[in-house]
């Protein structure tokens, strides 16, 4: 955690828990996964390797638009 931060700065700036994290990328991933060859069932079987491929490739994704938020929103700029 940042020096000098309160809790409800890092909130304003997105920070969350662990639980707070994994209840946001669950939906999407699992719709990603669902939906990534085509809408041919929520019942048809995939290897486990193709399944952590195309799970890794969604979190780089995620990885990648997390960078926008960066920058402390609740510091001002000089």
């Amino acid at each position: 955690m940042p020096k000098n931060h309160k809790n409800k700065d890092l909130l304003q700036d997105g920070w969350m828990t662990v639980d707070e994290f994994v209840d946001s990328l669950i939906p999407g991933l699992r719709e990603y996964l669902k939906h990534n060859w085509g809408n041919q069932g929520d019942d048809r079987l995939n290897h486990p390797e193709d399944l952590f491929t195309n799970a890794s490739i969604y979190l780089d994704v995620a990885c990648h638009v997390s960078r926008d938020f960066i920058n402390c929103r609740h510091v001002k700029e000089h």
